[in-house]
């Protein structure tokens, strides 16, 4: 059984913070890296003149771009505030909390969401 594998059958039979947590991690993280070279990509357009620039960012321009703009704002913010966590954890030897700053950065999380709701839509 590969890694992923490994992870899927701990989600599956131990679903719990810290397993959620470290794969949502994984995961937003790759998300980011993907939107990394579309964010490249967009913006390479501007080197073929403005009017094709303009044209790739109007493509976004709609309920899909802007549903795919929140989920990315959620995806930052989601690695943001668990890469904190995970930080503080390691630095200030703050084990026996991890749960509990784990539950504080999703109500913060919660919070932005909503606020990114009024921002975006």
């Amino acid at each position: 059984m590969g890694i992923l594998g490994k992870i899927v059958n701990d989600i599956l039979w131990n679903p719990n913070t810290s397993i959620l947590s470290y794969t949502l991690h994984r995961i937003t993280g790759i998300a980011l890296v993907l939107f990394l070279f579309l964010h490249i990509w967009t913006l390479s357009s501007v080197f073929q003149g403005p009017e094709s620039f303009e044209k790739a960012v109007k493509k976004f321009d709609n309920p899909l771009g802007h549903t795919m703009e929140y989920t990315l704002f959620l995806a930052v913010t989601f690695h943001l505030l668990n890469g904190l966590r995970i930080t503080l954890v390691e630095l200030l030897a703050l084990a026996p909390q991890q749960e509990r700053l784990l539950w504080a950065g999703l109500v913060v999380l919660g919070i932005m969401g909503l606020y990114g709701i009024k921002l975006i839509f």
